[in-house]
């Protein structure tokens, strides 16, 4: 005869087993808990720099938004440990070069009504002796301020948008930012970098020199105080493109090659300014559907700082060498247009 803990014990191993093979799904899920793990934390945007910068810039972009916040008004700079910045009066709408150690900054102020430089490491602006009109907007055809290696003296431009919403060019002036100087260069030239030995101009008129060509350029170099170094002719073509190396003596310009579609970029052209050597083309070695669409200058004789395209509009930056074609990303998270500073 059984007794009442027998029943007992098979009610228990009845419920057990019950609970044992329940489903899944009537049980809560399983949390893994951190303690040490805090809330995510957005990262911070560009703030305004206000003072001194901790650090030189590597590059200088304008913001691919429109939310009518300051961060999408101003040029925003990028130091070399990676910090953003929004630069006051700085706006993306005109203009902004970097000196090549990423110490300083030229833009127009509209508070000024002119350019001015500023000493980024240093926290102080300096407004240039010569009041200029306000610029047109990167792009658009008018000139860049261009600052001289050593950041001492700016080219610049009174270049203006007539009522027809045309470029109307300027006259190129050096300004001696600290001593505050101006030297006027003959009206027509253009500037197109600047050299070891002083800024490269041209100027452009028709051919006479150059067969199937309907322009030629004239090309010059001078002293930072405006006298003439040297002089050469170039083709009308690659007159107003073409990027000096630091020593003036080779010019580089993108090649292209026109299409239904447009113009297509095939290379990059060197050519002697001197006349001595014939002009050669360079293939970047860039990956399949990559080209190179500007040249934004020369690091050295050996390598030039181009931005580049992809298949699907992809941007980016590379050094490129100008002796075999090979090239090196430069990792520049930003979108077009890029002012790039130091690279160290």
């Amino acid at each position: 005869m059984r007794g009442p803990w027998t029943y007992g014990a098979a009610v228990l191993a009845v419920v057990a087993g019950a609970w044992v093979t329940a489903p899944v799904w009537s049980q809560p899920p399983v949390r893994f808990v951190r303690p040490d793990q805090g809330p995510v934390v957005p990262t911070p945007g560009p703030r305004e720099l206000r003072g001194p910068a901790p650090a030189p810039v590597r590059y200088a972009y304008r913001p691919a938004c429109d939310d009518g916040a300051e961060t999408c008004k101003h040029w925003v700079l990028v130091s070399t440990r990676g910090e953003r910045w929004w630069l006051p009066y700085a706006f993306g709408s005109g203009p902004l070069t970097l000196s090549r150690d990423g110490t300083r900054a030229a833009y127009w102020h509209p508070k000024h009504r002119r350019y001015v430089v500023a000493d980024l490491l240093k926290g102080t602006t300096t407004p240039l002796p010569v009041k200029t009109g306000e610029p047109p907007e990167p792009g658009l055809g008018g000139q860049e301020p261009m600052l001289s290696p050593d950041g001492r003296r700016l080219l610049v431009a009174d270049d203006r948008v007539d009522d027809t919403g045309e470029v109307a060019p300027g006259i190129t002036m050096i300004v001696d930012v600290a001593g505050g100087g101006v030297r006027r260069l003959p009206r027509g030239e253009r500037a197109l970098g600047w050299t070891d030995r002083g800024p490269a101009l041209v100027s452009v008129k028709p051919s006479g020199r150059f067969p199937g060509h309907v322009t030629s350029g004239s090309y010059v170099v001078r002293s930072a105080d405006g006298d003439v170094v040297s002089r050469a002719e170039l083709p009308g073509h690659q007159a107003t493109t073409a990027v000096p190396s630091p020593a003036g003596d080779t010019l580089a310009t993108v090649a292209t090659e026109s299409t239904p579609g447009g113009p297509v970029p095939r290379g990059v052209v060197l050519t002697d300014a001197r006349g001595e050597r014939p002009a050669r083309t360079v293939v970047p070695r860039l990956p399949t559907g990559w080209r190179v669409r500007a040249i934004l200058r020369w690091e050295s004789e050996k390598a030039l700082v181009t931005e580049t395209r992809g298949p699907h509009g992809e941007v980016a930056c590379h050094l490129l060498s100008p002796a075999d074609g090979t090239v090196t990303p430069l990792r520049l998270d930003a979108p077009s247009p890029i002012v790039v500073g130091t690279l160290r």
